[in-house]
């Protein structure tokens, strides 16, 4: 017997039909699927491609806060997101990839365009985002009360009024005056740099001078304020009662939109804040607080730390601000003497990390004693010359034996200039949107001292100041005149600034008979692109010298102990992968 034909005996006929109509089933089905790699290779399936979600519009009101976070998809290994053309004040936070801006009231009706840039191990994606900023908070303008035409430039008389956002509720409708000169050369073709210049106490009104080359705003401060402000309840109440704005501040930067919108001639990249006294200490108060809107600061005699005011000031100020001891808070929360602290503006502020500052100082001055530099603040515990080095701010320092008003004995009137200037410069030059180094800790530094040396008793009015016509006779210690990052140079005109490459050609000025050159920590400040995140390795070549570096918590990158030569030389950064 057939053992096929026997076993479909043996199973009923149903399931026999069953077991038939499976098998053609089987021999009509494909292979599976494992079995193709026997004869074929597999093929995965395209990637997916990297793609940036970004809005493509953003408005946000002056004052108020706009916070955009940017999605990615399809990343494949190590991804960067970078962001290009941000509004000034605006902050980029990488590892979140969230954008925050908070526009100021001077910043309305201007538009942004940023660029975001996505990149990993394969490829690289762009979206583009327009930001646009409402003009919510309008003042009242300025008005012209006289034009005088003089020899390449016009001088403006103005009259500002005041509402309740430049001045407290009992006071506004008020005015005050401040004038304006404008270059006859500027155009938009040609703009020229900006100056706003704050006088000192008794220094109002100006001279009867234009400048050809600069547009000058000369705001008034008659009530002393220091260009900062005063308590909301005055004059009703007293000043402990209400917050301390910035009402003075506020008046300023009201004037420099004024001329910014009214002469396409002035840059708006190229401001500069500058006074003396009284107008020094409004000069780093806005150009700290406020600098997203200045390229650099000129400060000579003025006081960084409000509470390190003579005892005589103090008293005038605390009428306006109250007690330092009772921190009336300022129009933020934050107690107004804290607030116009500098060494804490310094530490604890990106923006004011981002200025460059020129400082002039006296030994013997006896109205802002040189204690105002180099003693520590109560707040901090640090002095802003020590400030400015540990926190890698860029600046330029002199002092000398000169008094408040008096020059030096022995070396005379500006003894240091030797004829660079950062504003007109065509090689080493300050912009807004422009990156510079920041030195620090050079080899060159002279020493400006810490205290006493025995010569003069301590008072507290003056410090150790002595008579500023006598030579020699100086209480404080370290050198009697002395310069901090004078001769130390840049190429701005050779600046590269790309997300993957900073390139910055450094040099020494060095005189005759100099033979040594200097060494200094180099920190890049205001960049725009090569933005780095914190704990970052980042390569850098300077030279026949070489190294790597880590960002510091705040993405700043510190090469230390560069030796600058008489030659340009490019210091190159680059990132450690990729």
């Amino acid at each position: 017997m057939h053992w096929g034909s026997s076993f479909r005996s043996c199973i009923p006929r149903h399931l026999a039909v069953a077991l038939a109509l499976l098998s053609l089933l089987l021999l009509d089905s494909p292979r599976p699927a494992f079995a193709q790699s026997e004869t074929a290779p597999w093929v995965p399936p395209p990637p997916q491609s990297l793609t940036l979600r970004v809005p493509p519009l953003q408005s946000v009101n002056e004052t108020e806060v706009l916070r955009v976070t940017v999605q990615v998809e399809g990343a494949h290994g190590n991804l960067r997101v970078f962001a290009d053309g941000l509004p000034p004040g605006a902050r980029w936070d990488e590892p979140s990839r969230t954008l925050t801006f908070q526009p100021d009231f001077i910043q309305g009706g201007w538009r942004h365009e940023v660029t975001f840039t996505a990149r990993d191990d394969r490829t690289t994606a762009q979206a583009r985002m327009t930001i646009a900023v409402r003009d919510t908070v309008r003042p009242p303008e300025p008005r012209i009360v006289q034009r005088e035409e003089l020899p390449g430039g016009l001088r403006l008389t103005l009259e500002q009024p005041t509402d309740e956002w430049l001045d407290s509720p009992g006071y506004a409708g008020r005015t005050f005056p401040a004038v304006v000169t404008v270059p006859l050369a500027a155009s938009a073709g040609y703009p020229m740099p900006v100056t706003v210049r704050l006088h000192g106490v008794g220094n109002w009104p100006p001279s009867a001078q234009v400048s050809t080359d600069r547009f000058i705003i000369e705001p008034s401060d008659p009530h002393l304020t220091y260009w900062w402000g005063y308590s909301e309840s005055l004059p009703r109440r007293p000043a402990l009662a209400g917050a301390v704005p910035p009402y003075t501040a506020r008046r300023v930067l009201a004037l420099l939109e004024w001329v910014l919108r009214s002469y396409p001639g002035a840059d708006p990249e190229r401001v500069f804040v500058e006074g003396d006294s009284m107008g020094g200490a409004g000069a780093l108060t806005l150009g700290l607080l406020d600098a997203r809107h200045f390229a650099g600061v000129f400060a000579q005699h003025a006081q960084p730390v409000a509470r390190a005011h003579r005892p005589w000031r103090l008293a005038q100020l605390s009428s306006l601000w109250g007690m330092p001891e009772e921190e009336v808070p300022d129009a933020d929360g934050l107690g107004v003497w804290s607030r116009l602290d500098m060494t804490r503006a310094l530490r604890d502020e990106p923006g004011a990390r981002s200025q460059f500052l020129f400082l002039e100082h006296g030994k013997d001055d006896p109205v802002i004693h040189f204690g105002s530099v180099v003693g520590p603040s109560t707040l901090t515990g640090v002095s802003f010359y020590e400030t400015l080095q540990s926190q890698h701010i860029g600046h330029v320092a002199v002092w000398d034996e000169g008094g408040h008003v008096e020059t030096d004995p022995w070396l005379g009137a500006r003894w240091w200039v030797r004829g660079w200037n950062a504003r007109l410069d065509t090689q080493t030059f300050l912009r807004r949107d422009l990156a510079f180094p920041a030195f620090s800790r050079s080899s060159w530094d002279g020493n400006p001292g810490s205290g006493g040396n025995g010569r003069q008793p301590w008072r507290n009015d003056s410090g150790y100041a002595g008579d500023p016509k006598v030579p020699g006779d100086t209480g404080w210690d370290g050198d009697v005149a002395g310069l901090l990052n004078r001769s130390l140079r840049w190429d701005s005109s050779h600046l590269v600034d790309t997300t993957g490459r900073f390139v910055m050609p450094l040099r020494a000025v060095l005189g005759p008979g100099v033979t040594d050159s200097p060494v200094v920590d180099v920190t890049p400040r205001r960049v725009q692109r090569f933005l780095c995140l914190p704990g970052e390795r980042i390569r850098w070549r300077f030279g026949k010298a070489s190294g790597t570096v880590t960002a510091g918590s705040d993405g700043s990158v510190t090469v230390p102990r560069l030796h600058l030569g008489g030659d340009w030389t490019p210091l190159v950064l680059e990132r450690e992968h990729g």
